[in-house]
C-alpha cells in the first residue's frame, strides 16, 4: 500500500478529509490501484501519514460519488460499471457537451486554447507510448478545459464526473492492453478536431464533432463493459 499512495502533509492544511480524498482519487486515476484490490482504511491512513478518520470520510465520499463500492468478501474496490450505465453516461455527456462546446466556441480565451492543446499533446504522446492512464488523463483534462472555456461549472462538473467513473473502471481492468495505442490515438485525434473547430469559433462544427466523438467512443468501447444481465448471471453461477 505504501507504494500506491504518496504521503501528504496534513500540517499544512486543516482539510484532512479533502487531502485524503484527493490522494486516494489520484492514486486510482493514475492506475496505481490494482484491479480488485481492496481499499483498506488502516493501510491507506498509514501510507498517507494521517489518522483513520479523514480516510474513512474520504472513502465515504468516493462511495457516495459512485467511484468505489463495497464488494462482498473483499471490501471497498473500484466500482464496476455495467454496459448499460456506460452507454447512459455517454448519451448524457453527448447532450451536455453540445452546450459546453457551443459556449466554448464563443467564450474561449487563448489560455483555454493553450490548455486544451496541452491536453491533446499529452494524448498524442500517451498513444505513442500506449500509456492508458496518461491517455485517460489527457481526456479528462481536455473535457475539464472545455468546461472552463464554456464558463458553466455545474455542467462541466457533470461531464467530468462521468468521465472519471468510466476512466476508473477502464483503469481497473486487469488487461489494460485492450486499449491499444491505435485506439488511444483515435480518441486524441477526435479531441484535436474538436479543438480546431473551437479555434475557428465554429459552434456548429464543434457540436457535430462532439456527437461524432461520443458515438465513436460508445461504439469502440462498449464491449469492455459487461451488461447488467451478464453480470447477474455470473454472480448467480450462470454462464461466463
Amino acid at each position: 500500500m505504501e507504494r500506491v499512495f504518496e504521503p501528504v502533509s496534513p500540517r499544512t492544511s486543516p482539510r484532512f478529509r479533502e487531502l485524503a480524498f484527493d490522494a486516494i482519487k489520484e492514486a486510482i486515476l493514475e492506475g496505481r490501484v490494482e484491479a480488485g484490490a481492496p481499499l483498506i482504511e488502516v493501510k491507506i491512513a498509514a501510507a498517507l501519514g494521517m489518522s483513520r478518520t479523514p480516510v474513512r470520510e474520504a472513502l465515504a465520499l468516493l462511495t457516495h460519488e459512485g467511484l468505489i463500492a463495497y464488494q462482498a468478501g473483499t471490501g471497498l474496490v473500484i466500482r464496476e460499471l455495467s454496459r448499460e450505465e456506460f452507454i447512459d453516461m455517454f448519451v448524457a455527456n453527448e447532450l451536455v457537451e453540445l452546450q459546453l462546446v457551443r459556449r466554448a466556441a464563443v467564450h474561449a480565451t487563448e489560455l483555454h486554447f493553450a490548455k486544451l492543446q496541452e491536453a491533446v499533446d499529452l494524448g498524442h504522446q500517451a498513444a505513442a507510448d500506449a500509456d492508458v492512464s496518461a491517455s485517460l488523463r489527457s481526456g479528462r483534462e481536455f473535457h475539464r478545459w472545455v468546461g472552463a472555456a464554456a464558463n458553466n461549472p455545474p455542467l462541466a462538473q457533470f461531464v467530468l464526473r462521468n468521465e472519471e467513473q468510466t476512466d476508473l473502471y477502464l483503469l481497473s481492468l486487469s488487461n489494460k492492453s485492450i486499449l491499444s495505442g491505435e485506439e488511444l490515438a483515435i480518441s486524441t485525434q477526435e479531441h484535436q478536431d474538436i479543438l480546431d473547430a473551437l479555434r475557428r469559433r465554429d459552434p456548429e462544427d464543434a457540436s457535430r464533432l462532439v456527437i461524432y466523438h461520443a458515438q465513436s467512443l460508445r461504439r469502440r468501447q462498449k464491449h469492455l463493459f459487461r451488461s447488467t444481465k451478464v453480470a447477474a448471471g455470473v454472480e448467480n453461477g450462470v454462464g461466463q
